[in-house]
């Protein structure tokens, strides 16, 4: 329930006076806005907010935030905001992250502040790419993905977020991706809602160095049944089509 005590807020109120600099089409965007957008809904102060970032382009994000925040080194965000979180229960603590930074050398505090359920909100941007250091391949990016440090095609099985999420035992684990802003409003509202560790893995589109790597999911022909919006379309049509046979 919204707190009558905090002042009202719009999506102004909660972006920084700082220029975004991400490459333009960059799926960053997208989601920074939903995020702006959605914190004058969660009845919380700006005071009250932290976002905590490591490295990489998802990095940038508490630049953005007109709340505090801390551009972190590589990897060790979830462990700073652990910290944070367990020494400041009172405050509402973000953790911004991308799949490199998080499942490679960060691996260990992700899975360590997951399975400890500390109250926290980790939102892993997943673009299957190193997108700040020019394209080299991560974590999550395919078998047999030709970059720049795998020219001859990793060998490399990719990561699944949410599976590594999940043998964690984290306590609220879902998926969303950067082309569907109310889908990510509201799966970043139920994190946030969520008492305890809440992991969001982002699909998020790097249009220079992986673009389209989403494309089975996010394409027009195929979202309608890959998203929450298309399953009620469809039960809506199967609902409707048995009271037609009924009657």
């Amino acid at each position: 329930m919204t707190d009558t005590a905090v002042p009202a807020t719009t999506k102004k109120d909660w972006s920084s006076d700082q220029e975004v600099r991400w490459c333009p089409g960059c799926g960053d965007y997208s989601i920074l806005t939903a995020v702006q957008m959605l914190m004058p809904e969660l009845g919380v102060r700006r005071e009250d907010v932290v976002f905590v970032s490591g490295i990489g382009c998802a990095a940038r994000f508490p630049y953005y935030m007109n709340v505090y925040g801390m551009h972190a080194i590589h990897g060790r965000a979830p462990a700073i905001a652990t910290g944070l979180a367990l020494t400041r229960p009172d405050l509402d603590v973000w953790v911004v992250t991308g799949d490199g930074d998080s499942l490679s050398i960060g691996g260990n505090h992700l899975i360590h502040a997951l399975r400890r359920n500390v109250d926290l909100t980790i939102l892993l941007f997943n673009n299957q790419i190193y997108g700040l250091t020019k394209g080299q391949y991560s974590p999550t990016s395919e078998q047999g993905k030709v970059t720049k440090s795998t020219p001859f095609g990793s060998v490399d099985f990719p990561f699944n977020p949410v599976s590594l999420a999940l043998g964690a035992e984290a306590s609220f684990v879902a998926r969303t991706h950067d082309m569907d802003r109310k889908h990510m409003m509201e799966t970043f509202r139920r994190a946030h809602q969520h008492r305890g560790s809440a992991f969001v893995e982002i699909y998020q589109n790097c249009n220079v160095f992986n673009d389209g790597a989403f494309e089975q999911v996010t394409a027009k022909e195929k979202r309608a049944h890959n998203s929450t919006a298309g399953d009620r379309r469809h039960h809506r049509r199967r609902r409707s089509g048995r009271r037609g046979r009924s009657r």
